[in-house]
């Protein structure tokens, strides 16, 4: 502002300029980990390892910060807990990120989109975790607590004693009749043995009877299956004329059986005749004569001689005999079986035992806990009726304290009079009240007098009643209070009815127990009605009663439980993505080209192995069965996973296997390896079984998206990937069609095919051959990685994330990306690439891979590629030991992105950081690589092993007597020879290239005139003399002057500051010639 009257007025201009420091050694680092992994507190999942975070640089600066956003760095070890070297599944970047923050500060951390934990090997399909909530019934670890009775005499062997029998548990209809009641097939179990049917909500015990024929326990059918009585006289004879005696008190018969002839044939038959319709029945087995009660009327019949001695003729014993018996009861309730009891019980009676101890009933249900990802227990008593369970569950609040966590079991679901072993699994609804609401009534009765009974469960675990509700309906909306006031007046103690704001009846038993209800005249089913599991409709808490009966009804908290029955624990679908690493190696789909389609094998070779390829480390000299080798018979060699498949094909006219070329796919000796088919058939609706291999031999079945074959000659193979194992595959969920026809297959509909396919997601290799096993677990990771680099844009923001060192620590493959990425960024930071683990250090094999010999696409295990004036590329990898203590493989990057982060805080980016002064390696403890099985070997490279590799630009890794481990080079992949074949001089043109970009900014849309430059100059040229000081240059020039500022640029608004400097070079090669002179000669020098 102008003054206007005397006074002083102040302002400050700052021309302070001068360029900020360099934020110091910060990398980036490019990791691949599993997903959801916890943090390293323990305390929740770390958000790192988070699909939503995928690709999100994390700044990250100490190790605790590192493990609380990544959790701790997993190496894996297999059975024997022997850590996998060079697995595909170790998380390299993460060890490596986290052992560089134990020198530095500042890191940053990206998360490619691949979960490592999804590569786990395993021979089934990947599945998804259940719905949080997900019910199971853990057949294979629950006790069902079933022990048979030995009605023997007590002097022979387990007489008069249980026994626990286990049952055969049957969770599939595949083994058993195809509806209601779900019997077992024949095919199933042996004579005497007990079978479990868990296919529907009705859980059932059936038992195997003498003629082959499943029962169910408890059934008239199962009580007949074992004799009341069995005579000991084989062949026994009889005199014509004696008689029987038999009477039932509970039904009032009362026999006499006079037999007709001496036979025993004879008297089976006179008594059947006699005795027809009573349930009794008399039989020969084994010679002898045997009777049997089905119980159905009553459980006893007394036996006696009426005349003669027909009994003693048969071996029996004059008295009571009893039908089996089947009873549910506790540990400490123990049935009175024995002969020296009241009602002795013969043998084949059964005790459910229904509490734990002594070998009882333990049902094992289990609930999945979406947080946890853990299938919490459940306790699931036995009870024989719901207020039963609410007794026992709830003694002091008769079911007010019971909530939606309770399950029980209930036995004899019907409640016959006469136990049926059976049961049905009832969770607890709701909490509280139990309450039924009606429909709105309107003109919703008959109009007419009504009377229907309640009764009601009480907190003594009885049932109380039957109360009369009688009242009058007159077919309009006051039948609401009506039917309220007929129930409240009724005398019942816990239930009440009201009307809701709608004109719903609404009944309400108060402590949460149980309301029955006979429905005399069906009025209360026109307002309320049976709630139907199958459709989910209905009046909510109101059910059929256990009986089935007609117009029963029961009021309850406590509904059917939704689960799954299964030895195994159940999953869902897999997740549209979800990967599978299939560990399977000798299960092989090939198929072969017919010259029109492509063919099961055995369509074009007849008599080759039924059981199909042959999958074997030696060399074959039968076919599987026996057989002699044909022609045709193919042969997949294990001898080196490495470098599977080896496939040959038997040529029986020279006696010999010929080694098929895979990267061959165009004659018709060579193998495409694609995808074909899952199985014979396209699958059902809800499901798609694989077939077996031997089925698939004569299947000519193909997907839709199986190649081509008119792009194929006759006579080539097909290794159908979809269905053979040891490759990684990915779930693609409606990847078919089914509104489309399938063109491998005459374009027959595909609207009844499983929707959903497994796809290959390790590609092929470059050559077209398959990958598998290790390689193809590393293929899915690479091509996450590679996608991270070269697609996220976080990491190409120059401005807001500043990091100068590149790595993606164990995959050389990345290099390539790294190196496109540092182009983005306008060469501001310094690549850091990694060797093979596997790479041995022989000259040979070095110089091969460092030169590519073999002609490799991109830098891997087979070449390295790349060339670059900011790239370094190191050897060998190293032993260390991860977080957990186990001895680990790290790649060459862990140990060198740590020696430069040490080298940088005792000297310079300008410096080199190698040598024993600044190279030392302080996070490892011997250099090697990995062999064939899978073992660290040591190596300590050799002057020749060091010059092979320094020659091609690659840089040592050794130990040296007196200095330990140390980097050994610093040269850069530069393309020619020039001042930046140097890593120290390459990271000193990073480091410029920032400052100069940070100093000249302040500058920008300052005017374009001398001023401007010789200020820019004197800042240009005081960060050099900086430099000389510092030992990064010899000298420099800087030019900003009109001389390179010409109108020409200055008219198009560019400033030019021309910049010459002598980097400092490091020392490699020491020359020290060493004279030998005569006595007194150096005097006189």
């Amino acid at each position: 502002m102008a003054l206007t009257s005397p006074g002083v007025e102040v302002s400050v201009i700052d021309e302070s300029f001068y360029t900020p420091a360099e934020p110091g050694t910060v990398p980036i680092i490019f990791v691949a980990t599993g997903q959801n992994k916890t943090n390293g507190a323990g305390t929740g999942i770390a958000p790192g390892t988070q699909k939503a975070n995928v690709g999100k640089p994390y700044l990250l600066t100490s190790q605790r910060d590192l493990v609380d956003t990544f959790g701790d760095p997993l190496f894996y070890t297999d059975a024997n807990n022997n850590p996998i070297h060079g697995g595909e599944q170790n998380e390299y970047g993460l060890q490596a990120a986290y052992s560089y923050l134990g020198v530095a500060n500042r890191a940053y951390v990206v998360r490619a989109d691949v979960d490592l934990t999804a590569l786990t090997a395993s021979s089934t399909p990947t599945t998804a975790d259940p719905a949080d909530g997900t019910y199971w019934l853990d057949t294979g670890n629950t006790k069902f607590g079933i022990f048979e009775w030995d009605g023997s005499a007590l002097t022979a062997t387990s007489g008069q004693s249980f026994t626990n029998k286990t049952p055969i548990v049957i969770t599939s209809t595949t083994n058993t009749s195809s509806s209601s009641p779900y019997t077992p097939k024949t095919s199933v179990g042996a004579i005497g043995d007990y079978a479990i049917t868990a296919v529907s909500t009705v859980i059932r015990l059936w038992y195997k009877n003498s003629s082959g024929t499943w029962v169910q326990v408890g059934s008239a059918d199962w009580k007949t299956s074992w004799p009341s009585v069995t005579g000991t006289t084989g062949t026994p004879t009889f005199t014509g004329g004696h008689a029987i005696s038999v009477a039932n008190a509970g039904t009032g018969l009362s026999a006499t059986v006079t037999l007709s002839s001496t036979t025993l044939s004879s008297v089976v038959s006179d008594f059947n005749t006699a005795l027809s319709g009573s349930g009794i029945v008399a039989s020969a087995v084994n010679n002898k004569l045997q009777i049997v009660n089905s119980g159905a009327s009553h459980p006893a019949f007394t036996i006696g001689n009426s005349s003669g001695t027909p009994l003693a003729d048969a071996g029996i014993t004059a008295g009571e005999y009893y039908a089996p018996e089947l009873v549910a009861q506790a540990h400490t309730s123990v049935p009175t079986f024995k002969s020296s009891d009241a009602s002795p019980k013969p043998t084949g009676s059964v005790w459910i035992k229904t509490t734990t101890p002594n070998s009882g009933a333990d049902w094992k249900v289990k609930v999945w806990n979406g947080s946890t990802e853990l299938w919490d227990p459940i306790t699931a008593p036995i009870y024989a009726t719901n207020h039963a369970a609410i007794y026992a569950l709830d003694k002091s609040g008769g079911g007010a304290n019971l909530s939606t966590a309770n399950v029980y079991a209930q036995t004899n679901v019907t409640e016959n009079a006469t136990d049926l072993a059976d049961f049905t699994l009832f969770k607890r609804n709701a909490a509280g009240a139990t309450t039924i609401t009606s429909s709105i009534i309107a003109a919703t009765f008959t109009a007419g007098t009504a009377n229907f009974t309640m009764t009601e469960t009480t907190k003594s675990g009885t049932l109380n009643g039957p109360f009369s509700v009688t009242w009058t309906a007159a077919n309009d909306a006051t039948d609401s209070d009506t039917l309220a006031g007929a129930i409240n007046t009724a005398g019942l103690s816990h239930v009440t009815a009201s009307v809701d704001s709608t004109n719903r009846v609404v009944i309400t038993h108060a402590l949460g127990g149980d309301i029955r209800i006979s429905d005399t005249n069906t009025r209360v089913a026109e307002a309320f009605t049976a709630w139907d599991y199958t459709a989910s409709t209905g009046t909510a808490n109101f059910y059929d009663a256990p009986s089935g009966s007609a117009n029963e009804y029961i009021a309850t908290l406590w509904k059917e439980l939704t689960y799954t029955a299964s030895s195994s624990a159940p999953a869902a679908l897999a997740a549209d993505g979800a990967l599978w690493y299939s560990s399977v190696v000798d299960e092989v789909d090939i198929m072969v080209h017919d010259g029109t389609t492509w063919k099961g094998y055995l369509g074009e070779y007849a008599t080759s192995d039924p059981a199909g390829p042959i999958v074997s480390a030696s060399e074959p000299t039968t076919q599987s069965d026996g057989s002699a080798l044909v022609t045709g018979d193919l042969w997949i060699s294990t001898a080196n996973l490495e470098s599977f498949p080896i496939i040959y094909r038997y040529n029986a006219t020279l006696s010999s296997w010929t080694v098929l070329d895979t990267t061959d796919q165009t004659t018709e000796n060579g193998v495409l390896f694609a995808d074909a088919r899952w199985s014979t058939n396209g699958g059902t609706a809800t499901a798609h079984e694989a077939g077996t291999i031997a089925d698939l031999l004569s299947s000519d079945f193909l997907d839709p998206d199986a190649p081509d074959p008119a792009l194929y000659p006759k006579g080539m193979l097909l290794w159908n990937l979809r269905r053979s194992g040891f490759n990684v595959k990915k779930f693609v969920r409606n990847s078919i069609d089914l509104t489309a026809t399938n063109p491998r297959a005459g374009d027959a509909s595909m609207a009844a095919y499983y929707p959903h396919r497994w796809v290959t997601e390790s590609a092929n290799n470059s050559d077209g051959s398959g990958s598998f096993g290790r390689q193809a677990q590393r293929k899915v990771v690479i091509q996450g990685l590679q996608s991270l680099v070269n697609e996220n844009q976080d990491i190409r923001d120059d401005e807001s994330r500043i990091y100068n060192l590149i790595a993606s620590p164990g995959y050389p493959e990345l290099i390539g990306e790294m190196i496109t990425l540092n182009y983005d960024r306008g060469l501001t930071a310094f690549v850091i690439g990694d060797s093979p683990m596997r790479l041995t250090p022989d000259a040979t094999s070095l110089n091969n891979w460092a030169t590519n010999v073999n002609v490799a696409v991109e830098d891997n295990d087979n070449g390295l590629v790349s060339r670059d004036e900011y790239l370094g590329v190191y050897y060998p990898s190293g032993f260390s030991s991860d977080n957990a203590g186990n001895n680990v493989v790290v790649p060459a990057s862990h140990m060198v992105l740590r020696t430069i982060a040490l080298n940088d805080q005792v000297a310079y980016p300008w410096f080199a950081p190698a040598g024993t002064r600044r190279g030392g390696v302080t996070n490892a403890t011997s250099t090697g690589y990995v062999n064939s099985e899978g073992e660290f070997v040591a190596a300590a490279l050799n002057e020749g092993q060091r010059d092979t590799l320094y020659q091609n630009n690659v840089n040592p890794i050794t130990f040296l007597t007196g200095a330990g481990l140390v980097v050994f080079g610093q040269k850069t992949r530069a393309r020619n020879a020039s001042a930046l074949d140097r890593v120290n001089v390459a990271r000193l043109v990073v480091y410029l290239r920032s400052q100069l970009n940070t100093l000249a900014k302040p500058y920008l849309f300052e005017p374009n005139d001398k001023i401007t430059r010789d200020e820019i100059k004197q800042q240009v040229e005081s960060l050099m003399v900086e430099l000389v000081g510092l030992r990064a240059l010899f000298d420099f020039l800087v030019v900003c002057d009109e001389t390179n500022n010409t109108p020409t640029r200055i008219d198009r608004n560019e400033l030019y500051v021309d910049i010459a400097i002598e980097p400092v070079k490091a020392v490699e090669f020491i020359y020290i010639p060493l004279r030998l002179k005569n006595t007194g000669e150096i005097a006189g020098l």
